[in-house]
């Protein structure tokens, strides 16, 4: 019992020392990091095949903007600044890995995508526009 109370103690006191990395919240789970956004990227337009704003052109587009690991997106509309899925629209990719797909091709009666912007959420140490 009294091996069992030193441990507690000890990582109480452990726990009290430790100060959180450079780009945490200081109350922020010590996993989970704070996310600083990037500027709006609206590299493609709706027509054609659909509105591309995947990860790969817009790396190429805007070279050294996008931190190598995003962990969060965002994409709204160009006029309205409307949520994507609040659109009702059909989205081919919508993820960190990909980016951001929305192939005319998957839209209800013939319908085209909207134009849609997006920016990335990035740990904080990233610099970023």
């Amino acid at each position: 019992m009294t091996k069992l109370m030193s441990l507690t103690v000890l990582a109480v006191l452990l726990l009290a020392c430790m100060k959180p990395s450079i780009g945490m919240a200081p109350s922020a789970d010590p996993i989970i990091e704070r996310l600083c956004w990037t500027s709006w990227y609206d590299r493609d337009n709706p027509g054609g095949t659909g509105d591309w704003e995947d990860l790969r052109n817009l790396r190429l587009a805007y070279p050294g903007q996008i931190c190598p690991r995003p962990l969060d997106i965002q994409a709204v509309t160009v006029i309205g600044n409307i949520p994507a899925e609040s659109t009702g629209q059909n989205f081919y990719a919508y993820n960190t890995i990909l980016g951001f797909i929305c192939l005319n091709a998957d839209q209800p009666s013939g319908q085209q995508c909207s134009d849609y912007k997006v920016r990335f959420g990035c740990p904080c140490f990233f610099h970023v526009n």
